[in-house]
């Protein structure tokens, strides 16, 4: 969360007129708009510190305006907006004073807050893998400036520690990382494999030629964060989010993915997504 305070300091004067046509100056007090924000994601909290104030109204420069005090105010995504406080004194004077907004790109996803219905909000990357992502239903991704979000809806339960593989192609370019048919459009520089939901996940980066099977294991602490899981009967849906920070390449303007689900002997393949046929989702990240 982001704080800041501002200052605006407006001399104001008055003018009385007297009998004759003479006109006397009064002055008025000195008024310091003063406030400050706190910017969470979309969320700004506005705290009003003007003394001598009467009333209020916020401008929030998206078209909403409020007359709380304190108001706390979403806006509807990135953008630059300019807020304004105006401020009423005793005697009807109003001042004014205003503060650019940059509000960069944002996800509505909390990882960690014991529900998933923040991913309801999530519509623009959804992976469909259709009839042949086996025991996969969907996925949808997100991203903000610090992580890449990921939602899984599949048939199993936690407990029958399936393996799963997520291909990362982190640069976006087939022409680095592994090159394999399992997910076509992608050269995948990192493998994260493991039991994620009854173990966890290893890390490993591509090494050697690009038609080689080849990845050296990586020792990265806390690069991923797995945060709510639900199971109802033999389904069950999670996320979790992997800090772009910590992973080579992920910094960058865009990736693909793939990801394939193992028996946990390795026996078969349950399910993958993108499905069979299917080449690796683009996620774009230029926001």
């Amino acid at each position: 969360m982001k704080k800041f305070s501002y200052i605006i300091t407006v001399l104001a004067v008055g003018l009385a007129a007297g009998s004759c046509t003479k006109f006397q100056a009064i002055p008025v007090p000195e008024v310091d708009i003063l406030f400050e924000l706190a910017v969470d994601g979309n969320e700004v909290s506005f705290a009003n510190k003007t003394e001598g104030g009467e009333s209020y109204r916020w401008e929030f420069g998206d078209g909403n305006e409020s007359t709380d005090e304190h108001p706390t105010h979403q806006y509807p995504g990135k953008g630059k907006y300019v807020a304004t406080l105006y401020v009423t004194v005793a005697g009807g004077k109003t001042f004014e004073g205003s503060t650019v907004i940059n509000i960069a790109k944002t996800s509505p996803v909390r990882i960690g807050d014991n529900t998933l219905s923040d991913w309801a909000a999530v519509s623009q990357h959804v992976i469909d893998p259709g009839a042949t992502g086996g025991i996969v239903n969907e996925v949808k991704l997100d991203y903000d400036g610090n992580y890449v979000y990921l939602y899984i809806d599949l048939d199993t339960r936690p407990a029958a520690g399936d393996i799963f593989d997520f291909y990362l192609d982190t640069d976006n370019s087939a022409g680095t990382g592994l090159l394999t048919g399992s997910f076509s459009e992608g050269g995948y520089d990192v493998l994260l494999e493991g039991p994620l939901l009854a173990g966890g996940l290893d890390v490993f980066y591509h090494v050697g030629e690009q038609s080689a099977f080849s990845f050296a294991q990586q020792s990265i602490a806390d690069y991923y964060t797995l945060g709510t899981v639900e199971t109802t009967g033999n389904t069950t849906r999670f996320e979790m989010r992997i800090e772009r920070g910590k992973l080579k390449f992920l910094t960058g303007g865009g990736l693909r993915l793939g990801i394939a689900v193992t028996k946990s002997d390795w026996s078969a393949e349950l399910g993958r997504a993108p499905g069979a046929g299917q080449s690796a989702y683009e996620l774009l990240m230029d926001e």
